[in-house]
């Protein structure tokens, strides 16, 4: 008797496993809460109301600069035995939506080995960006979209492996304070396409008629940061004082050490 319990061990520890897993992923998602909660206080957001399941649930966000967000999500239970995690995403609030599927996989070795973001589709109102905007003495009018954003993050080695996806700014008023001069100037509609240039991430930003303003860029290396063309400066109604530079010189670089 006891040798045939020996021998069948492996589908014991199995089924046990997944028992606990079941009553786990079962319990309210309230009931779990109160026993993370603690950790989850030096995060950035707010998470309050929790209901639902591990496996299917929803949540209200409480985020500074877009106030409250109500997220919810679906796991994969298949997945997840196998130490991977498939989730499906949709947020939404006043001025922020955002929807799309993410996989985190090698949950055994603790954190992620890497994670996987799927057809990632978002909007922003620039209301959100109000409390930001309002430090650097500017206010900014119009709306953020987010198409298609996929992405292969090495979470072990602390890199992209592949990114894609487009940005577009609606274009609006803009108002802001340089250098004690005041500037009240309309923006056209902005298209910022994210693509990988080699090992390195690059988005170029240009005008809807494809005239380019300049790019942002994350290295392998973790260095990032960005280049200006006059021709933003132009768009924006100012004036550039080097009368002999064109519309595509740059104008303007910085970088530093992101990661």
């Amino acid at each position: 008797m006891l040798r045939a319990v020996w021998s069948a061990k492996w589908y014991i520890l199995l089924g046990l496993l997944a028992f606990i897993l079941i009553v786990v992923a079962t319990t309210p998602i309230h009931f779990l809460w109160k026993y993370a909660e603690p950790y989850a206080r030096d995060l950035p957001v707010r998470i309050q109301n929790p209901t639902g399941t591990l496996w299917q649930g929803r949540a209200d966000i409480g985020v500074p600069q877009a106030g409250t967000i109500a997220a919810g999500w679906e796991l994969s239970p298949l997945s997840l035995l196998l130490g991977n995690a498939d989730l499906a995403i949709n947020a939404e609030g006043e001025n922020i939506r955002l929807t799309g599927a993410a996989q985190a996989t090698g949950l055994y070795a603790g954190l992620p080995e890497r994670v996987i973001i799927e057809d990632l589709n978002g909007y922003l109102d620039s209301s959100a960006l109000a409390p930001l905007l309002m430090q650097a003495r500017a206010n900014l009018d119009g709306s953020f979209e987010l198409s298609r954003l996929n992405a292969d993050i090495s979470i072990a080695d602390q890199g992209i492996n592949d990114i894609s996806g487009q940005l577009v700014y609606s274009g609006g008023q803009l108002r802001a304070r340089v250098e004690r001069q005041a500037i009240d100037t309309e923006l056209p509609m902005l298209v910022a396409n994210i693509v990988m240039d080699g090992p390195k991430v690059t988005v170029p930003v240009a005008t809807a008629d494809g005239e380019p303003l300049g790019q942002l860029f994350l290295q392998e290396d973790g260095w990032g940061g960005m280049t200006v063309l006059r021709r933003a400066v132009d768009i924006a109604g100012q004036s550039w004082p080097d009368k002999q530079a064109d519309a595509d010189t740059v104008i303007f670089e910085v970088s530093q050490k992101f990661l």
